[in-house]
């Protein structure tokens, strides 16, 4: 594999999780004020802002009743009345930070650029640093974040990024020759069903999946040969895994059989996707440009188009009941009561 930080199309594609819904934006540059000493802003705690609400954000995650959502500059912001107030978090870090994950309700992980990951115990209020890649062979940020429990985590990223921690995080150890990996295919997202499985979606049509609880991954090539930017996973009721991979032009896939085999389903639209959600019904809903959500029936085989009327793309959207929604975007988060026209 060339390693450029352009392959895939943009460096915008690579340069974040939710890399489908900045295609086409051009890179966001925030000047320095004349003759100002550059600060890492790895070093660099995340200012306050009352803007933060409406800044990029790329991720969300629902912890008990609150959510929390991360995105650029090092915001993290949670709320605790379903999205209607905000607050902005203390973080160690300016970074952009792309994904987020919890593993119980005070726990919680975030990683981005430069190889970041900072952790909360406390709910999401406030973030340390345990780690960064400044210094690696291969520049890139970490593009998803995954723990099975509160000792053992993975954070993959760009370039056969991939990490593994068996203490909390406290320490990080590179795990990249435990997958079979040779051409460095970006690892774009993570999922598990049980603990002895996980699956990492990559480039090229490549499912990785580890059937020994994370000891190793190895490829499994689809008959499909674009980039899979996006994966939800669960063990369905007759006990087969049960994906849904997406990512750059709409595309959307579904397997019931661990992704052995991959069925093409009509999203109704060449947007990017990102990201999304199981809901409750055992159904889907998936976040992408355009303002773009689409609804997976809960037997993986019809897919409802839905669109926000002001366009604007989407990295990801939480259910906070049958009829209300938060997704986050290039505006911010937005809360919803019901979903879209179609």
């Amino acid at each position: 594999m060339n390693h450029n930080y352009k392959s895939n199309g943009t460096q915008r594609f690579c340069h974040a999780l939710k890399a489908v819904l900045l295609v086409g934006l051009g890179v966001v540059a925030y000047p320095q004020p004349a003759q100002a000493e550059y600060q890492d802003p790895l070093d660099m705690p995340s200012q306050t802002m009352a803007s933060a609400p409406h800044s990029l954000l790329l991720d969300i995650t629902q912890v008990d009743d609150r959510l929390v959502a991360v995105g650029e500059r090092g915001h993290i912001l949670y709320s605790d009345d379903q999205g209607s107030h905000w607050e902005q978090a203390e973080v160690a870090v300016s970074t952009q930070l792309n994904a987020v994950h919890f593993v119980d309700e005070k726990q919680g992980w975030a990683v981005g650029e430069d190889g970041a990951i900072v952790h909360s115990v406390d709910s999401g209020k406030s973030w340390h640093k345990q780690f960064d890649a400044r210094d690696a062979d291969f520049p890139g940020p970490l593009l998803d974040v995954h723990f099975k429990n509160a000792r053992e985590g993975y954070a993959v990223g760009v370039f056969n990024k991939l990490y593994r921690t068996e203490d909390g995080g406290n320490t990080w150890t590179a795990w990249n020759d435990h997958a079979d990996n040779p051409e460095g295919w970006h690892f774009f997202a993570m999922a598990q069903t049980d603990p002895k499985t996980l699956y990492i979606a990559s480039e090229v049509g490549l499912l990785f999946r580890s059937m020994d609880g994370g000891e190793s991954f190895m490829p499994h090539q689809t008959d499909y040969n674009g980039s899979f930017q996006g994966m939800l996973a669960k063990r369905a009721a007759d006990g087969n895994d049960w994906l849904i991979l997406f990512g750059v032009g709409g595309k959307l896939f579904v397997s019931k059989d661990g992704g052995e085999s991959l069925t093409v389903l009509d999203s109704y639209t060449r947007a990017g996707l990102a990201s999304g959600t199981w809901l409750d019904d055992g159904s889907a809903l998936i976040a992408g440009a355009n303002g773009i959500l689409l609804h997976v029936a809960a037997d993986l085989n019809a897919v409802s188009r839905h669109q926000l009327d002001n366009g604007l793309p989407l990295s990801d959207v939480v259910a906070l009941s049958e009829n209300d929604y938060v997704v986050v975007g290039l505006g911010g988060v937005n809360a919803l009561e019901q979903l879209p026209g179609r």
